[in-house]
């Protein structure tokens, strides 16, 4: 017996074809745009920005759509660092300088150990 769910996902495809594209290229390419920041993808970024200026899209609306994917992407960052003070007294979330790679400063201070014994 028939449940009608083969015949309802096919009718959902054909509906989902029948929609106009509101989309066009441009938009489209903002949307790469924001996702490549989002992504930390500098290749993506670096292909799509100037087919964004070829087409003619200004300079501000690539700027929006960058800031929107650098703020996609910072905002989980921010709200991880935050439960991870709130679990461990960790303090994240504090501003401060960068002291670079702690891996790359374990290696120094395991090298300056190795030449001083």
């Amino acid at each position: 017996m028939n449940s009608g769910k083969e015949e309802h996902n096919v009718t959902e495809l054909q509906a989902v074809k029948d929609i106009p594209q509101i989309v066009d290229s441009k938009v489209t390419m903002l949307i790469a745009a924001g996702a490549a920041m989002a992504a930390n993808c500098e290749p993506c970024l670096n292909r799509v920005v100037p087919d964004l200026i070829e087409a003619g899209v200004a300079e501000e609306d690539i700027r929006k759509a960058v800031e929107i994917g650098q703020f996609v992407k910072d905002k989980p960052a921010a709200i991880m660092k935050e439960a991870a003070d709130a679990l461990t007294g960790s303090s994240l979330s504090e501003p401060r300088d960068s002291e670079g790679c702690p891996a790359e400063a374990l290696k120094q201070q395991a090298a300056a150990a190795q030449i001083s014994a």
